[in-house]
This record gives structure tokens, C-alpha cells and sequence, in this order.
């Protein structure tokens, strides 16, 4: 398998920014009392949402999973290479290539094509047309993620629910599955069972991550 080095590894894993949730939450933006709860719970939502979708930490452990804007480099061996004109990147998306190097000397950016919905690398030769790659060790830079104000807002969306679900359950007995009022009716409670995937993830987040092409394999 390739290695991933994570070389400028994101800052702050939070998907959703503080002043959003707040509104969200119906708190006022002055409001500074539950700001430390909001952020450390934004903090495990958006690391549970990353999981969620199967999004994959450097090779080393020090960069965690997450969605927001890094830069890694991904190294292939030399008996890694396909026999093809096509390299698959094996790591988040949007992939955006930003530098090549074969055997340890810079490809000129007219020589390949990066496609970062799909993370694929193509070779390319004279006159824009489909090359091999040599069996060699290649490193491949990229540029992956979102910043937070460009987040796209299914993923700000899965990180305000899962937060809203803790803020809604601070004042409740959590062994509770259901309440029945007399004259209101009953009232259920979702309480972090597992989805038919696995993934401890309210199911209809799960389908709106998945409808969004961000689960990855």
C-alpha cells in the first residue's frame, strides 16, 4: 500500500463553525456561557462524522481523520505502479493534485491530470495524450478538504444534529428510550443505537452523507 504523510495537517477539526451552531441552538451570538461545550462537542461530532464516513488519518497516527483543508503526500513504490496510465489515490476527497515527483524529480504539471471528485491520476504524454507510469517510486501532493466557511453543508448539517442531540439531552435521564404524557402524547428519543451500516450515526444523517458521495469505501 502506498504511504500517507500528512505534511500540513489541519488546526482545528471542527466542521461547523461556533456562531452557526449557536443559531442552530437558538443561543445568542453574545452568549458566551456554553461556548466550551459547544466547541469540545462540535470537536467529537465532526470526528465522528470523519468516521463515519470511513475518511482515513496519515500513516504515522499524528493526523486524525477529518474533512477540513490538509495537505498530504502520497508516496507509491516502485512495485506499486500500474501497468496502466492511471494512478487512484488512496486517500480523502476532493483530491486536488499540486505537484508530482518520479524517482524523486518534479513532473512537470503539463504531464499529468488530476481529477478530484474521483481521485484519479492519469499520465500524460506530448499533446495532452494517455501515458504509463514507470516503475518507480512516485510522490504525489495533495491538497484535500474544505476550510470551515466553505465546508459543504451536508457535512455542517450531520455535526448540528449530532450537537443538538447531546444539547437536547443534557437535562434527561439517557436510559430513557421514551416518555408518555398524559394528554400530549408519547415522545421517543434516539439514543445512539447502531445503524443497519454500523456507524453510531443517526440513520438519516447517515443516508444524507451517503446521497453526497462523502462514505467512502
Amino acid at each position: 500500500m502506498p504511504t500517507i504523510v500528512v505534511t500540513s495537517p489541519a488546526t482545528d477539526r471542527r466542521l461547523c463553525a461556533l456562531d452557526a451552531l449557536k443559531a442552530e441552538l437558538g443561543i445568542d451570538a453574545g452568549d458566551t456561557l456554553s461556548d466550551a461545550w459547544l466547541e469540545a462537542e462540535a470537536l467529537s461530532a465532526s470526528d465522528r462524522v470523519a468516521e463515519a464516513c470511513r475518511i482515513a488519518g496519515d500513516d504515522a497516527g499524528d493526523a486524525p481523520a477529518t474533512f477540513v483543508a490538509e495537505v498530504a503526500v502520497v508516496t507509491f513504490g516502485a512495485d506499486e505502479t500500474p501497468n496502466g496510465n492511471v494512478l487512484e489515490l488512496p486517500w480523502r476527497y476532493p483530491a486536488r493534485v499540486t505537484a508530482v515527483a518520479i524517482g524523486g524529480e518534479a513532473l512537470d504539471s503539463a504531464f499529468y491530470r488530476g481529477q478530484p471528485k474521483s481521485g484519479l491520476l492519469s499520465r500524460l504524454v506530448s499533446g495532452g495524450r494517455a501515458g504509463g507510469w514507470e516503475r518507480e517510486e512516485i510522490a504525489v501532493t495533495i491538497a484535500s478538504g474544505w476550510a470551515v466557511d466553505k465546508m459543504p453543508t451536508v457535512l455542517q448539517d450531520a455535526v448540528k444534529r449530532l450537537v443538538r442531540l447531546r444539547w437536547e439531552a443534557k437535562d434527561r435521564d439517557l436510559t430513557v428510550k421514551a416518555e408518555q404524557t398524559e394528554g400530549a402524547g408519547r415522545t421517543e428519543y434516539w439514543v445512539g443505537s447502531m445503524a443497519a451500516s454500523g456507524s453510531a450515526m443517526p440513520p438519516d444523517v447517515l443516508d444524507a452523507l451517503y446521497a453526497a458521495g462523502l462514505v467512502g469505501g
